[in-house]
């Protein structure tokens, strides 16, 4: 019983000052040039994805729009707007 209390606490020990050298490496110049950087976001999505957590697609670089900027507003759908009772109008 006393070497696993032992073990647990040199285990939290360990993660604890872990923690907190990695809280303040990561806001060094060291981090940002690092492959470690790399290394641990490959561990998180790794780690994540045993949760089955995914990583949403990155921002898109080019962004194309369906109307060019100098042409008029496409004309209206035409007919009338259903009123607000629609939903509970009966036939």
């Amino acid at each position: 019983m006393i070497p696993v209390l032992i073990a647990v606490a040199l285990i939290s020990l360990a993660a604890v000052l872990a923690f907190r050298w990695f809280e303040r490496y990561r806001y060094t110049d060291a981090w940002r040039t690092s492959e470690f950087r790399g290394w641990a976001f490959g561990f998180l999505m790794w780690f994540g994805g045993l949760f089955g957590h995914r990583v949403p697609p990155p921002p898109q670089a080019k962004v194309e729009f369906a109307a060019k900027p100098n042409e008029p507003d496409p004309p209206d759908s035409g007919g009338t707007a259903f009123s607000n009772q629609a939903a509970d109008d009966e036939d």
